[in-house]
C-alpha cells in the first residue's frame, strides 16, 4: 500500500476553517433554541389579552427545555485536570538524559519544550497544551510519556515518537488545528453531560413509575405501560449529538492529515526506518502490554498477591526480552494489522501510515540509537515502583509482593484450590475429607457416582439414566481424581509450577510421577475400581498417608 493520496477536495486547512465554523454552529444551535423558545413565549404573551393558566405551563415547558441547554452548554466547563493522567513527574533534576532528549527535539522541531514530563502506565504518548478560548490562547505543555514505549522501544524509536507528538504543534500551516482539537474536547464534554442528565431523569422517572405500579397491583388494577425516556434531556442529548457527529466527520478529517504531516516531522527528525520501525513497533506493545498485565503481572491478583515493586509494569521487559515471544513480535510487527478508515477517528490507521513512511526516499540514517530507551530514565525500577503506587487501584497497597516464581507457583496453587472447590465440598457434604485421599475413600466405598451427582453437569448429563449416567460422569471423576492428586502434591511442596516466558506456567511432577500417573488414574475409574496404584504413586512421591478416611 503505498502513500496516501494527495485530496483533490479541501485543505487542511480550508478543512480546519471549516470545522471551526462548525464548532460555532454548535453553541449557535444552543443559543437559537433558547433564542426560539423565548422568542415564542413573549409572543404567546402579546397574543393573550390577559394572563392564562396556560401561559405558564407553556413558559414552564420552555424552562425544563432551556435550562439544561444553557446549564450544560454555557455554563459547565471542564476542570483544567480532566486530561491529567494517574503518573509520575520526571523532573530534570531526577531525569536529565530524558530531558536532554526531549529539549532537543523540541528545538529541533522548533517549537516550545513543555513544563513537565510525566510517565504513565499506558501505550501512549502525547503533549498536552493548557489553552483558553479553545486553542486560540496557547499555555504549558504537558508530555506524558507510556512505560512501556520506555521499555519496549529504542532511543531512536522513542525519539521518533516523540517528534511525532511536537511535530503537531511544527505544522504552521493548520494554526486553527488547535481549535478543532480543544473544540471536540468541548463538544464532547457538552453531549455527555446531556445524556448523563437524561440517564438520571430516566432514573427518577423510572422509579416513579415504579412506584405507581406498585400501588396499582395493590388495589388489583392493570399497571400503565408507560416506559421512562429520559423526556426533554434525550431529546435534546440526541439533537446535540446528530450535530456533533458532522462536526467530528470534518474535525477528524484535520486530525488525520495532521498525524500524517507529524509522521513526517519525525521522519525528518529521527529518520524514515527509525519512524517506519517505531509505528511498527507501537500496535505490537499495545498487544504485549495487554497479554503481560492479563498473563504475569495480575496472575495473583484475586490470591492477593502481585509482582515485586517495580514490576507490575517493569516485568513487561521480561516477556519482550524472551527470544520466543521476541520472535512472535517480530513476526506481527511484519504484518501491522489491516483496518478500515473510520471517519470520526483522528488517527489513520497504522498500516497506512508505516506505508507512507515507507514510500520516502532512504534518508540513509538507519535505525537511529539502538540502545534502550529504558536507559535514559535514571533508577528505572524505583520510577517504576512509584508509578505503581501513583495509578495502581488502592487494593493493590494490601497485596503481598513475591518474586517472579514464588508468585507463579503461589497464584497457580490459589488457581487449582478454587477450580477444586466444587469437588471439595461435595466430599464435605458426604462427610470425607476434602482432598484426594477423601476422594479415593468414596472411590473405595462405592460412592464414587455419588459423589459426582453433586457435581455441575450438563443438560445432556443430568438427563442421563444407569449405565449412561456413568458413561458420563466416569471423565468427570478421573478429571477430578487427577486434579485433587496434583493439588495434594502441591500443597506438600512436591510439585509446583514454573515460571515461563515462553508460554504457560509449566507444572513439574516429581520423577517418574507421569509414567505411572494415567494408568493409575483409569484403575481408579473403572467399575471394579482399584485405588492401591493411586495410592502407591502418591506415597511413593512423597505424599504423606493420612488418618484412615472412612466412608
Amino acid at each position: 500500500m503505498g502513500a496516501p493520496q494527495r485530496s483533490t477536495g479541501l485543505s487542511t486547512s480550508g478543512r480546519a476553517a471549516t470545522a471551526v465554523a462548525l464548532l460555532a454552529g454548535f453553541y449557535l444551535l444552543a443559543l437559537g433554541i433558547i433564542g426560539g423558545l423565548l422568542a415564542i413565549d413573549v409572543s404567546l404573551y402579546q397574543a393573550s389579552d390577559h394572563m392564562r393558566p396556560a401561559l405558564v405551563k407553556i413558559w414552564a415547558l420552555s424552562a425544563a427545555i432551556a435550562y439544561p441547554v444553557l446549564r450544560v452548554v454555557f455554563l459547565t466547563r471542564r476542570r483544567t485536570d480532566d486530561d491529567e493522567q494517574p503518573g509520575v513527574l520526571l523532573t530534570r533534576e531526577r531525569q536529565p538524559a530524558l530531558w536532554v532528549l526531549v529539549d532537543r527535539i523540541a528545538e529541533r522541531t522548533g517549537v516550545r519544550g513543555p513544563a513537565e514530563i510525566r510517565l504513565v502506565p499506558e501505550v501512549n504518548a502525547g503533549v498536552r497544551e493548557e489553552t483558553r478560548m479553545l486553542g486560540l490562547v496557547p499555555g504549558p505543555r504537558h508530555l506524558v510519556i507510556g512505560a512501556p514505549l520506555l521499555i519496549g522501544l529504542t532511543e531512536g524509536e522513542l525519539e521518533s515518537v516523540l517528534a511525532h507528538e511536537f511535530g503537531h504543534y511544527s505544522n504552521r500551516d493548520v494554526k486553527l488545528a488547535a481549535v478543532t482539537v480543544a473544540g471536540r474536547r468541548a463538544v464532547l464534554h457538552t453531549i455527555g453531560g446531556l445524556h448523563r442528565r437524561a440517564d438520571q431523569h430516566k432514573a427518577e422517572e423510572a422509579a416513579k413509575l415504579a412506584a405507581k405500579a406498585e400501588k396499582r397491583l395493590a388495589k388489583g388494577r392493570k399497571p400503565s405501560p408507560a416506559e421512562a425516556t429520559g423526556g426533554v434531556d434525550r431529546a435534546l442529548a440526541k439533537l446535540f449529538t446528530l450535530y456533533a457527529k458532522l462536526y467530528f466527520r470534518v474535525s477528524e478529517a484535520v486530525g488525520r492529515r495532521q498525524e500524517y504531516a507529524a509522521d513526517r516531522v519525525a521522519a525528518q527528525l529521527a529518520g524514515r526506518d527509525a519512524t517506519a520501525s517505531a509505528l511498527r513497533r507501537l500496535p505490537v506493545l499495545d498487544s504485549a502490554q495487554g497479554f503481560y498485565l492479563s498473563r504475569y503481572a495480575t496472575i495473583g491478583w484475586d490470591a492477593g498477591l502481585l509482582p515485586p515493586p517495580g514490576q507490575v509494569y517493569g516485568g513487561l521487559l521480561h516477556l519482550l526480552s524472551d527470544p520466543e515471544r521476541r520472535k512472535e513480535l517480530a513476526e506481527f510487527a511484519l504484518e501491522p494489522p489491516a483496518e478500515q478508515p473510520d471517519p470520526y477517528d483522528s488517527h489513520p490507521p497504522i498500516d497506512r501510515r508505516i506505508a507512507a513512511i515507507e514510500a520516502l526516499p532512504d534518508d540513509g540514517r538507519g535505525p537511529g540509537a539502538a540502545g534502550p530507551a529504558l536507559a535514559l530514565l535514571h533508577d528505572a525500577e524505583g520510577v517504576l515502583a512509584e508509578l505503581e503506587v501513583a495509578s495502581l487501584v488502592p487494593e493493590a497497597a494490601g497485596k503481598q509482593r513475591l518474586a517472579w516464581p514464588e508468585l507463579v507457583r503461589a497464584a497457580m496453587l490459589a488457581h487449582a484450590r478454587e477450580a477444586a472447590a466444587p469437588a471439595y465440598a461435595a466430599l464435605t457434604a458426604l462427610g470425607l475429607p476434602a482432598g484426594v485421599h477423601g476422594l479415593l475413600a468414596a472411590v473405595d466405598a462405592g460412592r464414587a457416582w455419588e459423589f459426582t451427582d453433586r457435581l455441575p453437569k450438563s443438560e445432556q448429563a443430568a438427563a442421563a439414566t444407569g449405565r449412561a449416567a456413568r458413561e458420563f460422569a466416569r471423565p468427570v471423576l478421573r478429571e477430578e481424581l487427577a486434579h485433587a492428586a496434583l493439588v495434594a502434591l502441591a500443597e506438600a511442596g512436591l510439585a509446583g509450577w514454573e515460571l515461563s516466558w515462553s508460554g504457560p506456567a509449566e507444572l513439574r511432577l516429581p520423577d517418574g510421577f507421569e509414567d505411572s500417573f494415567d494408568a493409575a488414574l483409569d484403575a481408579a475409574c473403572r467399575d471394579e475400581a482399584d485405588t492401591a496404584p493411586l495410592r502407591a504413586l502418591l506415597t511413593a512421591a512423597g505424599l504423606p498417608t493420612p488418618a484412615a478416611a472412612t466412608a
